[in-house]
């Protein structure tokens, strides 16, 4: 009896128990405390940590913007501050463009004045209408006499000699020009020459009248046109062979003429674009203002440009010192340099080809008369006797 009270009383303690747990309990943590106390805090916990999170990535964002902006604003000024060291020319990068304003322009010229003098020089040698030698070698000779006596005679010479021969010679300053090649075209920088134009100059008549002591000094004698009348018949003849030899003799004289016509060409008169700029650069190297026209003359000629971009640039220690400048500079003035260098070297192919071209005459000429020998051993043989 007491047992079964014992169990009876057990069970419903544990059911008591139980149902106060599960009911009380579970109402308690899940409806009371859950529902009312934890859940709301947590979730306005939640709510507070997102909304701070939040705020602080929004601080974060903005840092970030804000080294971002940061660092571009900052690249941009150095490419602006780079754009404008490397894009901001110096004076001396600007006075290779101004040196060479009118160096094409004085080229050409100059080689128009080649030639003229090479076209007057083949029509006094053939004695063309209108010429010097067009009455053959006692006209030219008249002529140049003439000349002399006038323009380049020294009554000095030949121990006064020469007083009697012209008793009113001309200018001392251009005394023996006809024959001074140094005077006349080597030392100068500039010529007074242009032969595009009418007026007769005094540098014009020196390089003439020097062309023609240093080539074809006699002309030849001038055929009478019968003796030069085509008749088949006759094959050619003693006269008409040595017309042709004397051709021959007028074009080999042409190629060695062709470099003093060159040279001449590169001195004579250019055009005023530059001048400006070229005096006040020889000013720089401390040459007298009244002495700079004896240097470039008026117009500076081709010759006198190249002279100036080619070795007194390079004298003035202006050049070296505006070395000390932005890299992109430098570059610049390296690339005008080397720009100049490449005119030069043209300058120098052109002499090269002219030297070839007078190298080419002189191997002719050595052959010739071998040649001439075995065309006469050949007209000897006995064709009749051979064939036997």
């Amino acid at each position: 009896m007491d047992d079964a009270l014992w169990i009876r009383d057990w069970l419903l303690l544990n059911t008591y128990f139980t149902l106060q747990f599960e009911l009380a309990h579970v109402y308690w943590w899940d409806w009371r405390f859950w529902q009312t106390e934890l859940l709301p805090a947590m979730m306005m916990m939640a709510e507070q940590l997102s909304a701070v999170g939040m705020q602080q990535i929004m601080m974060i964002g903005s840092l970030l913007d804000a080294q971002e902006l940061s660092q571009t604003q900052r690249l941009l000024q150095e490419m602006h501050a780079r754009a404008h060291k490397d894009y901001h020319p110096s004076v001396g990068m600007c006075e290779f463009g101004t040196r060479v304003v009118s160096l094409v322009a004085s080229d050409r010229r100059g080689e128009m004045d080649a030639y003229i003098m090479a076209q007057r020089s083949i029509n006094r040698m053939l004695g063309n209408a209108n010429t010097l030698g067009a009455g053959g070698m006692h006209s030219d000779m008249s002529n140049r006499i003439e000349t002399f006596k006038k323009h380049f005679c020294d009554p000095y010479d030949n121990d006064n000699a020469l007083r009697r021969f012209c008793p009113s010679p001309g200018s001392s300053s251009h005394f023996n020009n006809d024959v001074d090649y140094g005077r006349s075209v080597a030392y100068p920088w500039t010529i007074t020459a242009d032969f595009g134009d009418t007026a007769l100059t005094d540098a014009e008549r020196d390089v003439m009248a020097l062309g023609n002591n240093l080539y074809a000094t006699d002309t030849y004698v001038r055929l009478k046109p019968e003796a030069l009348r085509n008749i088949p018949a006759n094959g050619i003849e003693g006269l008409k062979q040595a017309y042709l030899d004397m051709r021959s003799v007028v074009a080999k004289q042409s190629v060695a003429e062709n470099s003093f016509n060159a040279l001449m060409a590169m001195k004579q008169e250019g055009t005023t674009g530059s001048y400006n700029f070229l005096v006040v650069y020889l000013l720089e190297l401390g040459v007298p203002f009244f002495e700079i026209n004896d240097y470039l003359g008026e117009h500076p000629s081709y010759y006198a440009q190249m002279e100036i971009l080619t070795k007194k640039a390079y004298q003035n220690p202006n050049f070296y010192t505006e070395l000390y400048d932005t890299p992109a500079n430098v570059e610049r003035k390296g690339a005008a340099i080397e720009a100049i260098s490449m005119i030069q070297k043209f300058d120098m192919l052109k002499s090269y080809l002219r030297t070839e071209a007078s190298l080419s005459i002189l191997l002719e000429m050595s052959v010739e008369q071998s040649q001439k020998e075995i065309e006469d051993i050949i007209r000897n043989i006995d064709v009749s006797q051979d064939k036997q």
